[in-house]
């Protein structure tokens, strides 16, 4: 081999070293990242939020390349839509949808969805978890977006509307891995997943296809496939199943004792390959997670505590164990747990009572004892147990059914569950806790406070601010302006101690945002509005990544949009303008909207006595907004301005055009029952009149209430006379 060879395989085989080495880097860093945000969880569980949140911010400045760093965005929008930090929230929310993993983008949109909701914004939470449907509809995720929408149809009474997204609550389903067990819950509807193009065609056809799901048991059922997701070839077929049915074929229930095995059958009749009829068949294992818990003696609610010389129930449910037609019995274990005190004092009185343990000191168990349960019934899958937890000395024994405590201890009943959904080959074990009740409390605890003055001076004065911003607002709404004003400089004046405050401490940056938040809006109270830009262009100089800009501008233009005058109108559009030039700012579908408006003030304005306005270029934003934006319910909104306009100018065939498009692209929208109204109004004035009656029916059938219903049921007394 010549040298040139000799130096050609030396570089190719460092090149490969080299990829492989950044390889492993990679994978270290994604592990770390990972660990960093596992970390942050568990630190949220005990209640160390501003350390797990410091932590999840880490790792998006540290590990910027991995996958990770998607995780930490959700979990950091978890924890401000708790704390109702919805702008915070949201930005995080939006960063995780940027994520590689179809679940993690599915859970940042069921929890915008949520957030949405939080906000009371029906139609914005609509919008979105329709998309999560759509979009992820194998995903798990996609049942809690079903109950969602179904919860805000039910709240609006919108009653069929809600009843059509709670029935698809569970119709997600995972796509199972290749060979690996499929499980669904005992005593749930099973569904089963078919995709095949062909199946589309057909429904056109008006053609319907069908699983047959059987037991080894004998039970045999046969279910219809239905379409699903985008409508590219995902159909869905679910078959009920009971514990306590019995085996009879064809009958709609499917029934599973303990731990049963199902078969689905599947009639392909044309496949990629040209074979016909080709017979499909799949397998899942019927499986029960369990549940166990210290119930109280009428088995009516769950208890957190037992009385020391009376009867402790515990209830199990696990219908894996139901394996005979008689009531069958299983084992559990009882634990009593406590906690060790510090030792006395050398010089401390020996009549004051010992040490209260450390809050976070472990539970240590003292005694185990085994407890029987019985089935309450066959095949019920519901067993019970009873012990007495009786309070005795050290060198006392416990009789039967008995089990020493001492004052202060815990009961933990355990039981290991060997077959669950979630999909574990383990067995796990399933707990329930109970505090010994002996009386009521005897040791009184104190809770010490720790702060920073200068922190608790401002969080006060800023609170005051806030207040105060709140009295004069509601002074302001009811004409009182003088007492507005009064107020508002209140505000103004807590607001410049804060400020001093922050020249001589550093003060956390919420405090120092929320206080620049306040400054502006009792700007705004007192209308000067040149006060409330300067201090919000302040806040953007100080903090230019701050969530509350785009919100202070936008408050800003409504504040000119209320004037109504031409300098005021021509001056909100430059802000909102500004603002749908903000490329991640939640606010330009709003923007947008309201440009649109404006643009509607303005045609009125500059109309003359008796002169229809010209709205075309206001349409021509609005039809922006819902082309630009279409997840926003200001695109719905901006869709009503549309259909309103081509009706008002007699084009009744675009008008139709854009209702089919509303039907199709916003079928949960809250004010769908006015687009009827205005859909059987155009088929009127086209001359159908059956098309007409038929969605006025409609329109009363699903929005029995609201004014939209009143006016179909008149129009439909006059055109079925």
């Amino acid at each position: 081999m010549s040298n040139v060879s000799r130096l050609k395989s030396f570089l190719s085989l460092v090149i490969l070293l080299s990829a492989a080495m950044c390889l492993a880097a990679d994978e270290k860093l994604e592990a770390r990242a990972k660990r960093s945000v596992k970390n942050a969880v568990q630190l949220f569980a005990q209640n160390e939020d501003e350390r797990a949140v410091g932590i999840l911010e880490a790792v998006g400045r540290m590990y910027k390349e991995t996958d990770a760093r998607f995780l930490a965005n959700l979990e950091l929008g978890r924890h401000f839509l708790d704390k109702r930090d919805f702008d915070r929230a949201f930005a995080e929310l939006r960063n995780a949808q940027r994520s590689p993993h179809a679940e993690v983008q599915a859970e940042a949109f069921l929890l915008q969805g949520q957030l949405h909701v939080a906000r009371g914004q029906a139609g914005e939470a609509m919008m979105v978890l329709r998309r999560l449907t759509q979009d992820y509809p194998t995903s798990l995720f996609a049942n809690d977006a079903y109950f969602l929408i179904g919860q805000i149809h039910f709240d609006a009474q919108r009653w069929k509307r809600a009843a059509e997204a709670f029935q698809m609550v569970g119709t997600a389903v995972p796509e199972a891995e290749t060979n690996a067990d499929v499980l669904a819950e005992a005593g749930q509807r099973v569904f089963v997943h078919v995709h095949d193009k062909d199946l589309a065609v057909l429904l056109s056809l008006g053609d319907t296809s069908e699983v047959v799901v059987s037991t080894k048991g004998g039970d045999r059922e046969t279910a219809v496939l239905e379409p699903f997701g985008k409508g590219d070839g995902d159909f869905l077929a679910s078959v009920r199943t009971s514990a306590d049915a019995p085996v009879k074929p064809g009958d709609g229930v499917l029934a599973v004792h303990g731990a049963e095995e199902l078969s689905v059958e599947y009639v392909d009749r044309n496949t990629e390959s040209g074979e016909v009829a080709k017979k499909l068949t799949a397998g899942a294992k019927v499986v029960s997670t369990g549940a166990i818990a210290f119930m109280d003696g009428a088995l009516r609610q769950r208890v957190r505590g037992v009385f020391a010389g009376q009867p402790a129930v515990v209830r199990l449910r696990d219908l894996d164990l139901d394996e005979t037609a008689n009531p069958d019995k299983v084992k559990a274990v009882v634990r009593v747990q406590y906690r060790e005190r510090p030792e006395r004092a050398p010089d401390a009185n020996p009549n004051d009572p010992p040490p209260p343990p450390a809050p976070d000191a472990p539970w240590l168990t003292r005694t185990e004892a085994e407890v029987t349960l019985t089935e309450t019934a066959p095949r019920s899958g519901v067993f019970l147990g009873r012990f007495v937890p009786r309070l005795l000395a050290t060198n006392e024994t416990a009789a039967a059914g008995e089990i020493a405590v001492q004052p202060e201890d815990r009961l933990q009943v355990v039981y290991e569950d060997k077959l669950y959904l979630d999909g574990g080959k383990k067995p796990v074990e399933r707990t329930a806790e109970a505090a010994v009740l002996v009386g009521g409390s005897t040791e009184p605890q104190s809770i010490m406070a720790h702060a920073n003055e200068p922190t608790v001076q401002a969080k006060k004065l800023l609170l005051e601010a806030q207040l105060l911003y709140k009295w004069a607002s509601i002074f302001k709404d009811v004409g009182l302006e003088a007492s507005a004003k009064s107020k508002a400089d209140e505000g103004l004046a807590r607001v410049g101690d804060v400020f001093d405050l922050m020249k001589r401490n550093s003060l956390e940056r919420d405090i120092v945002e929320s206080t620049y938040e306040v400054r502006w809006n009792l700007y705004l109270v007192k209308n000067h509005l040149d006060d409330a830009i300067a201090t919000c262009r302040a806040l953007v100089r100080r903090y230019p990544d701050t969530l509350l800009a785009d919100r202070a501008f936008l408050q800003i233009a409504n504040a000119n949009r209320a004037k109504d005058t031409p300098n005021s109108r021509q001056a909100a559009l430059q802000v909102y303008n500004s603002i749908v030039q903000m490329e991640h700012s939640p606010l330009r579908a709003e923007a947008q909207f309201r440009i649109g408006e404006i643009m509607e003030a303005t045609a009125k304005a500059n109309a003359g006595p008796g002169a229809k306005p010209d709205f075309s270029a206001a349409m021509v934003a609005f039809k922006r907004c819902a082309d630009t934006y279409p997840n926003s319910s200001f695109a719905g909104e901006s869709m009503k301005r549309v259909v309103d306009y081509f009706i008002s100018i007699r084009d009744y065939n675009r008008a139709t055009e854009t209702l089919d498009r509303v039907f199709q692209d916003y079928p949960d929208a809250p004010w769908l029952d006015e687009m009827l109204l205005k859909s059987g109004v155009v088929s009127h004035r086209l001359g159908n009149r059956a098309d007409a009656i038929a969605k006025f029916h409609r329109l009363l059938e699903e929005y029995p209430g609201g004014a939209p219903a009143k006016q179909a049921a008149g129009f439909l007394k006059k055109l079925e006379q």
